[in-house]
């Protein structure tokens, strides 16, 4: 039975630990969180950069919903997005906790000595991911437009995506 409650408590315990991307600003243009630049009154350059942890759909999700705060902040009602870009950005890093060593070797048949680095041959790589995604969007109020793929309702969007934002 304690084996049993014990289990449970981890298991518990691992839940609580798992991190859950946070939806926040930036501090500055290179950290996580999202970013925005008023380049005319109603035209918008709007980013959210993500950490590793953060999938590429949350990270579109995040830009998708702060655009809809922009757009409802500044007394519109739907934004149209006239471009965006998702790049992904990978880095590789050692998982080798053993440094390379340098090293003199002296040869007694030639009158000569040779050096260099002997490093682990077993050494490994881990990929990390992170992912940007950029828009450049328009504010607009009335009503949205039917048949226009690239435009969306303001409010339709936050309420949709209001579950996924953890502000923590």
């Amino acid at each position: 039975m304690q084996k049993l409650i014990l289990s449970g408590l981890c298991a518990l315990g691992l839940v609580a630990c798992a991190t859950t991307p946070v939806y926040e600003a930036a501090d500055n243009p290179n950290d996580f969180g999202y970013t925005e630049q008023r380049i005319e009154d109603d035209r918008y350059r709007v980013s959210y950069n993500g950490d590793s942890s953060t999938p590429r759909a949350t990270v579109e999700n995040f830009l998708l919903y702060r655009m809809s705060e922009i757009t409802l902040n500044n007394g519109y009602d739907h934004f149209k997005v006239l471009e965006t870009d998702t790049e992904c950005h990978t880095e590789y890093r050692s998982t080798d906790t053993r440094p390379c060593s340098y090293h003199v070797r002296y040869d007694t048949r030639f009158p000569y000595r040779s050096y260099g680095f002997l490093c682990d041959p077993t050494r490994t790589f881990e990929e990390s991911k992170r992912y940007e995604s950029v828009a450049f969007i328009t504010l607009h109020r009335g009503d949205k437009p039917d048949n226009d793929p690239y435009t969306f309702s303001a409010s339709v969007v936050k309420e949709n995506l209001e579950s996924q934002i953890d502000r923590s």
